[in-house]
């Protein structure tokens, strides 16, 4: 009796299935293949059901067609595991390569995304820190750079912190504590950015690196107590006050009139505040009242 053209139609995408799943699983051997191909093709429309246009094949019947396909290929793939293995070991190598590179690549992309601050370590050279040790001509470039960066009002507001952070992180590779190119004015303009921002994590990140400037400067102090005062956010007072209390401790070692200096404006604001939080920043700043009555001694000079 006849088949129905949709139920034939159905068994040879099937069947063609199969076919295409044999022809790519045995490129190594074609003659091979065809000969499969030719008896799986005439095995599978001998064994199509005979059903007339009443009654079409069922969808179970279809289904357990394709299913059967599926197993023979799977017990051909057990019979010839290498059939599918890369004949160049070379073109495999370079594959994985290119996978690793791109896996990099987006690693490196995400890291920029989420902390554009510290991009700036994905561009540098591998040899970076070394050069920067070994080569005083390389280091002194690379720091002009890098302040030249800082001052630059045309450079985003963020690439201008990052060249601080890349500059504050020679002086430690350099194992110094202070660099001529890394002064009051470079501070100074970053924190102009980070006040005149509306980008609070911006502000937050621009603050913090300020912070740990090596640069002892009473206009800096000011600028401290300013935000430890009148900033809305409680990280960035506290933040301030820790600018405050850096400024003390790096003077005891190199500034003795600077020490008493700041040493009495941290008593006086510590001393004369109204402002609950002012006080309660210093008073965790400080810890205890040995440092206080450490401050005293150095106002008495």
């Amino acid at each position: 009796m006849p088949i129905s053209k949709g139920s034939f139609a159905i068994a040879l995408a099937s069947i063609a299935v199969a076919i295409s799943c044999y022809g790519a699983f045995f490129k190594s051997a074609p003659l091979v293949a065809h000969q499969l191909d030719t008896e799986i093709l005439q095995q599978s429309v001998k064994d199509l059901p005979k059903n007339s246009h009443d009654s079409p094949p069922s969808i179970t019947e279809l289904h357990n067609k394709i299913s059967a396909l599926q197993r023979q290929v799977a017990n051909l793939n057990l019979q010839n595991p290498t059939a599918n293995k890369v004949q160049n070991t070379d073109e495999f190598k370079e594959l994985v390569l290119a996978v690793l590179v791109e896996k990099e690549q987006e690693e490196v992309e995400k890291m920029r995304e989420e902390n554009p601050l510290y991009g700036f370590y994905a561009d540098l050279p591998q040899d970076y820190e070394l050069r920067i040790k070994s080569e005083p001509e390389y280091a002194k470039k690379v720091t002009a750079q890098l302040r030249e960066q800082i001052l630059n009002p045309n450079l985003a507001d963020i690439d201008r912190l990052a060249a601080l952070s890349q500059l504050q992180m020679n002086m430690y590779i350099l194992n110094k504590s202070k660099m001529p190119e890394y002064d009051f004015e470079v501070v100074d303009n970053i924190l102009d950015l980070a006040e005149n921002s509306t980008d609070d994590k911006f502000k937050i990140q621009a603050i913090e690196v300020t912070t740990q400037s090596p640069v002892l400067d009473y206009r800096l102090a000011e600028r401290f107590t300013s935000l430890l005062k009148q900033d809305s956010n409680d990280y960035i007072r506290r933040l301030a006050g820790q600018g405050l209390l850096a400024q003390y401790y790096q003077a005891q070692d190199s500034q003795n009139e600077y020490s008493k200096q700041i040493a009495q404006h941290i008593l006086s604001l510590y001393q004369n505040t109204s402002d609950s939080t002012v006080k309660s920043v210093l008073n965790d700043m400080m810890g205890n009242e040995s440092l206080l009555e450490e401050m005293r001694k150095h106002t008495e000079g």
